[in-house]
């Protein structure tokens, strides 16, 4: 029996027999491309957001509709300058506070919610699980998690300086609880707006940026508490970390996130055994590949995928990209990975 995306969704994520593996679109700028706004107008226009994701949703049918407009809104939203773009994303231009000793300027309250980036994400949230109802499942991304949003209020230059001075560390610990809190207030805002779901990215908190030892001091310990603070609100979580996060697996894991979007550089066969039956793969195909690669190209990747997890039907995994779809990705190539699992084609 066929089953409706969000069925198919939760029976992943309880590790149980699916129709055929769920599918994801890290997709919102070719959102952005579809809507034929710029950047700067789309990323605050709700009612564009959810539109082009309707609209994409009725031409590939994947299952995951995941929200966001960058990785700038929680950032905006705790005090950081940000600069709008016509033609990419907003971006993080300048830190809250020029150092550690001015934690104090930093609050977190329901405010921040009112912060023009998130208010919009929360809006298309809304909007898309007005539409959908329980028949597609929609993921409000929660923005950056704990480590990240903290290199963004402190600047990741003086952060790196910081975690190298032993006697500051009582007050990264205080920046860390404090970015913890607005991470899982948003987190939480997103399952109340109608999110099926949530996520985090907290890709400077990988083994790109920092130690895989460092990683376990300053960013594990804050990641799980903003997961368990979801799931004790009745949630559901993922968590990506960008670039090679091998090293790092059973610690992610130990995060106690449901689901772990892994960028394409991570070695699946590797992470695949360590986290089988204990959270959900969701990646990996490279968003270069789908950009830039042709279908032959993009249904390779795809297939070895398939086949070092187990096959179209395996359960515990969610097929997508690795990371964010480029703007002018091609249609054609997007096509070509989902037919692989929705057209029954096996490894």
């Amino acid at each position: 029996m066929e089953m409706t995306s969000l069925e198919r969704f939760n029976a992943a994520l309880r590790f149980q027999p699916v129709d055929r593996m769920p599918t994801d679109l890290h997709n919102f700028m070719m959102c952005a491309n579809a809507s034929g706004l710029p950047f700067d107008q789309f990323v605050l226009d709700p009612q564009a957001m959810a539109r082009t994701q309707i609209q994409l949703h009725e031409e590939f049918k994947h299952d995951v509709l995941l929200v966001e407009n960058g990785t700038a809104s929680l950032a905006q939203a705790m005090g950081c300058k940000v600069e709008f773009r016509t033609d990419d994303p907003p971006v993080v231009t300048g830190p809250a506070i020029g150092s550690l000793d001015e934690l104090e300027k930093l609050v977190v309250s329901e405010k921040i919610l009112e912060a023009p980036l998130l208010k919009a994400n929360l809006e298309t949230v809304r909007i898309l699980r007005d539409h959908f109802g329980d028949r597609v499942v929609v993921m409000g991304r929660g923005d950056q998690g704990p480590f990240s949003l903290a290199s963004q209020i402190l600047g990741m230059g003086e952060l790196l300086m910081e975690l190298a001075d032993d006697e500051e560390e009582e007050k990264i610990d205080r920046l860390l609880s404090i970015c913890t809190q607005a991470g899982a207030l948003c987190c939480k805002a997103m399952l109340d707006a109608g999110a099926h779901c949530t996520s985090i990215g907290d890709s400077t908190a990988g083994p790109d940026v920092i130690s895989p030892a460092m990683y376990e001091r300053f960013a594990l310990r804050y990641e799980k508490e903003l997961i368990d603070a979801v799931h004790r609100h009745g949630g559901r979580i993922a968590l990506h970390i960008c670039g090679n996060a091998t090293r790092i697996i059973p610690q992610m894991v130990e995060t106690g996130a449901d689901i772990l979007e892994l960028d394409q550089k991570t070695d699946l066969k590797k992470a695949f055994p360590l986290m089988k039956n204990r959270t959900v793969v969701l990646g990996q195909i490279s968003p270069l590949t789908l950009m830039k690669g042709d279908t032959q190209a993009v249904e390779r990747e795809t297939r070895e995928m398939l086949c070092t997890v187990g096959g179209e039907q395996a359960t515990g995994v969610i097929l997508g990209p690795g990371c964010a779809l480029g703007g002018t990705t091609p249609h054609e190539n997007v096509l070509a990975m989902l037919r692989m699992v929705q057209k029954g084609e096996n490894c």
